[in-house]
């Protein structure tokens, strides 16, 4: 299980009065999953019976992507991760009565059906991440987004996960409103190569740690005759899917990388813990999101944050630079060399 991050009490001064941290940062341990090795390859049919897959644990069931203050999803979804030398495989399982797809071409906009996404981040630092959608059919959907939304960001639909391969097994039937069904199955090999953009080669090793999230799209429908339908709204629009995610992001929007879950890359089964800078690194995002209220809300920055801080204990010493509409923020411990750093587009890392 993740260990709680507490942050002790801590305020900032930004010429509106002393503003609590835990009163404004509604802050959630992310969840975690740990991810065996293999030295076997995985035949990717979609087929779960693999006896690869028997050395792999299958995730906590999907919640909304807001957390459990809203009702729990009515279908079970789950995963299970193995990694092995060259690639990194993902086994789903998507619970489903009615199991559909339209959307056949590659890089279609795969949201518009049901599917399963995958979002990952190598490097922690919200930057340069990767997202892949697949639906009943195996049409994919991957794309490079060079930073999130919020702060600008492209995504690069162009780019492409080259050598992934993907499958899916259905129990039941495709398109097919005359029965009931049960199950689909999605089942990638993503080789670690399609990670390697413009950045050091991304090969994990044992004891590595990246971000991670996944997300399921699920539309209610209704069946007319032959065919399935979205539900509409008493005026006749389509009612908003639902978004059910590993690990819960707090708002609808997948597109913070800060809070996704951790995958853990480990020779075999054992126990890990959020990596301790969590705690530091979500303080460096509160005071990233204060900030940036600040100046679109006043127009400009503060000129000057406390120069310490307490996070979970320990001391920090802050620095702080401003020109204009940009600023870095630094925080370093006082215990050892250790530095992270934010900036006003969002990008965080440790020196």
């Amino acid at each position: 299980m993740p260990t709680k991050i507490n942050y002790t009490a801590c305020f900032l001064m930004f010429g509106i009065g002393a503003l609590p941290i835990q009163a404004q940062y509604n802050y959630a341990p992310p969840k975690i999953y740990t991810c065996q090795f293999t030295d076997q390859d995985l035949a990717i049919d979609g087929n779960p019976d693999d006896l690869a897959w028997n050395d792999a644990a299958w995730s906590e069931s999907f919640i909304d992507i807001e957390g459990l203050t809203k009702p729990l999803p009515y279908y079970n979804t789950q995963f299970k991760m193995l990694w092995g030398d060259s690639s990194l495989y993902v086994l789903a399982k998507l619970q489903e009565e009615h199991i559909w797809g339209t959307l056949t071409q590659h890089d279609d906009i795969i949201f518009r059906d049901n599917d399963f996404e995958i979002f990952v981040d190598p490097d922690n630092d919200s930057h340069q991440y990767f997202e892949i959608e697949v639906n009943a059919l195996n049409t994919l959907f991957d794309l490079l987004l060079i930073k999130p939304y919020r702060d600008g960001g492209p995504a690069i639909i162009n780019w492409d996960a080259k050598g992934l391969k993907s499958a899916i097994k259905i129990n039941g039937s495709l398109n097919d409103p005359s029965d009931r069904d049960q199950e689909w199955f999605v089942e990638m090999s993503i080789p670690y190569s399609v990670f390697d953009y413009r950045r050091v080669s991304q090969y994990p090793k044992a004891g590595d740690c990246w971000r991670i999230n996944f997300s399921r799209v699920q539309y209610q429908i209704d069946i007319h005759g032959d065919q399935y339908q979205k539900r509409n709204d008493s005026i006749g629009d389509v009612l908003p899917e639902y978004n059910w995610v590993w690990s819960p992001q707090g708002i609808i929007n997948m597109h913070y990388p800060e809070k996704w879950g951790y995958l853990f890359f480990v020779n075999k089964a054992e126990d890990v813990q959020v990596p301790k800078d969590d705690g530091v690194r979500q303080h460096l995002y509160f005071l990233y999101h204060e900030l940036n209220d600040q100046l679109d809300s006043k127009g400009t920055l503060p000129s000057k944050l406390p120069g310490q801080y307490i996070i979970n204990g320990e001391q920090f010493s802050c620095h702080y630079y401003q020109i204009g509409r940009t600023f870095q923020v630094s925080l370093s411990s006082i215990s050892d060399e250790n530095i992270w750093h934010i900036r006003e587009d969002g990008r965080c890392w440790k020196d």
